[in-house]
């Protein structure tokens, strides 16, 4: 490995703990003193970085909450891009299965992150717009190029979104007890016959 690899591969390193520092102290203030308690000051000190340094990672504070959402999202679309074998609907099934596993490993995070959902209009608002595009995602794989698809695969995005999210409060209010993906596939199940 080059020396420009090996300086390449700590700054990355460098990034990755400073952004999880951000991330565990603001989650950390957050559940205990409440979202709009905490300064974007008080994230900074407790997680032993500038408030400058903040800004190079998270734009606002609600960024530091959606984070986690945001790379769920985009790992979804390079999921759903992937070439595998099946319908549509079974890759979209199969991205969902991926995260639900990814759901279960970060539950307690994911777990403080409802709170704070449930907690705060203003992020209901950004996990509800994260949703949106999830279902727009959903429904371009979906139509699977055959035009005249699109009212069809909208109607089962917006279906799969609304179960799955069912799905994820239930589980969340069972403190992530239970197995996610297996009551995640089961309700898919139900949709299937909805896709295009």
């Amino acid at each position: 490995m080059s020396g420009e690899a090996e300086g390449e591969g700590a700054r990355a390193k460098h990034r990755a703990d400073v952004r999880g520092r951000l991330v565990g102290a603001a989650l950390d203030l957050f559940g205990a003193r409440g979202f709009d308690a905490v300064t974007i000051d008080e994230i900074a000190a407790a997680a032993d970085v500038s408030r400058r340094t903040f800004f190079r990672y998270f734009p606002t504070k609600e960024d530091v909450v959606v984070a986690r959402r945001l790379e769920q999202l985009a790992r979804f679309r390079a999921l759903l891009g992937e070439t595998a074998p099946g319908s549509p609907f079974q890759r979209v099934r199969d991205a969902f299965g991926a995260l639900a596993q990814d759901y279960t490993a970060m539950r307690r995070r994911v777990l403080a992150e409802h709170a704070l959902f449930d907690a705060s209009p203003a992020l209901t608002q950004r996990d509800l717009a994260i949703d949106r595009a999830f279902e727009a995602e959903i429904a371009l794989a979906l139509t699977a190029g055959v035009p005249g698809n699109e009212p069809r695969a909208r109607l089962c995005a917006g279906a799969i979104m609304g179960v799955l999210r069912v799905v994820i409060e239930d589980w969340a209010r069972a403190k992530g007890r239970g197995d996610l993906a297996q009551v995640g596939g089961e309700a898919l199940d139900l949709l299937e016959p909805l896709a295009p």
